[in-house]
């Protein structure tokens, strides 16, 4: 049998591999992430919780290198010999003088691979179950690693971290991403070199590892045009990834020369996608890293508003308690005759307050000697009932430009 004759990517050089539309969504995304990141550090506690976020996201990625240190199986000329030359041949290909630390991890079925970063150095990871079905120095894999490559040489690993918001944000974030994808597509038909092995490794996911070789690349590529709809638009516009049938379709227009042909979408399927965030986030590492800065940013913009919620709950629970001593004393003057020197007077058993109320803050309530008026009443944590009002309306009056 004749071996099949390598087919390069038509048009592709080392300078063209990004898309234009990923330079176009950056810039759109860029200036959403500095517009939130600003109010998000200008306000009171923005800072503290960005700080705290950037911690806590290090410290996840730590443990994750670490899984992938102690579990996962490094690959190097000892190691899986075959897939590290491939892995090499895919480095020097695009330039990488450093290559990544390489690692491969049992998946439990998955056909996946990912690529991450941490304390100044890359890694490339891919699922077990995706080498088994893909070999380990075959054009398919060449593609596959090409492809994580891309994200590390474009840095998209660090700027899903600071371009969190808008990444977030409808419409825009999504398509950004879906524009990294496609560029990354691109990165892997470079480094094979070989886009039938590329349109193969495409079709192992769509169809799986028994099959996809088998799958007709053309029949597939044609459900891009002729699978349409509503519900179809709406899925492509929120999606991080183009969907695989559009993938396909890619690479075989790398493959001929001819421009991908682009099928419209559903008009309203635009308003709906502006209600939809961009959190439809891929798997791996990048994945849950992204999420835990989405949170992390949410927790700071709502953590501010909810103490400023409880703590009004609570001037308002003492507040209360002021009021039910005060007419309680003013009881005691009203059937006494005279003002009563401590707060057993008025609280009891057959008084008009059979016990004293609690305070949420754990203080406590008492008549001060020689008292005129219900007014002079003093809760230890938050003072007379006028002090406490003017704490209250000080907190909600807005803040005043300096000088």
């Amino acid at each position: 049998m004749t071996p099949s004759v390598a087919v390069p990517p038509v048009g592709l050089t080392a300078g063209n591999l990004n898309v234009d539309k990923e330079t176009t969504y950056f810039v759109f995304v860029l200036l959403i992430s500095i517009g939130i990141w600003g109010l998000v550090v200008l306000s009171i506690i923005g800072l503290f919780y960005g700080l705290l976020i950037a911690l806590f996201l290090w410290f996840g990625n730590g443990l994750l290198i670490a899984y992938l240190r102690a579990e996962a199986v490094r690959v190097d000329e000892r190691q899986l010999p075959e897939l590290h030359a491939a892995f090499l041949e895919v480095c020097r290909q695009l330039g990488v003088t450093h290559p990544p630390r390489l690692y491969v991890l049992q998946s439990g079925g998955l056909l996946n691979a990912f690529a991450t970063r941490f304390a100044g150095r890359d890694f490339v990871v891919v699922y077990s179950d995706f080498l088994e079905a893909l070999g380990p120095g075959s054009p398919e894999m060449k593609f596959v690693l090409g492809h994580e490559i891309g994200h590390i040489k474009s840095r998209h690993i660090l700027k899903q971290i600071f371009l969190a918001p808008g990444l977030l944000f409808p419409l825009v974030g999504p398509a950004y991403r879906r524009a990294w994808e496609t560029s990354c597509d691109r990165y892997g038909a470079y480094a094979a070199q070989d886009m039938d092995g590329a349109i193969r490794a495409m079709l192992v996911l769509g169809g799986g590892r028994e099959h996809g070789r088998r799958l007709d690349a053309d029949a597939y590529a044609s459900q891009h045009q002729s699978e349409r709809g509503f519900f179809v638009s709406l899925h492509e516009l929120v999606s991080d990834y183009p969907t695989l049938s559009r993938r396909v379709t890619d690479l075989l227009a790398l493959k001929t020369g001819q421009p991908a042909r682009r099928p419209g979408r559903n008009p309203l399927a635009y308003p709906i996608a502006l209600l939809v965030p961009g959190a439809n986030i891929g798997g791996g590492a990048s994945g849950a890293m992204f999420m835990v800065v989405v949170i992390g940013l949410l927790a700071a913009m709502a953590i501010p508003a909810f103490q400023k919620v409880r703590q009004a709950s609570v001037d308002k629970a003492c507040a209360n308690n002021h009021r039910m001593l005060a007419a309680a004393f003013e009881q005691f003057q009203l059937e006494q005759n005279r003002e009563p020197q401590d707060i057993d007077e008025i609280v009891g058993p057959g008084k008009s307050m059979t016990a004293v109320p609690l305070c949420p803050l754990g203080g406590a309530y008492h008549v001060p000697a020689g008292a005129s008026s219900s007014a002079e009443i003093v809760c230890t944590e938050h003072g007379t009932l006028e002090e406490l009002m003017e704490r209250a309306l000080r907190s909600r009056a807005p803040s005043q430009p300096g000088y």
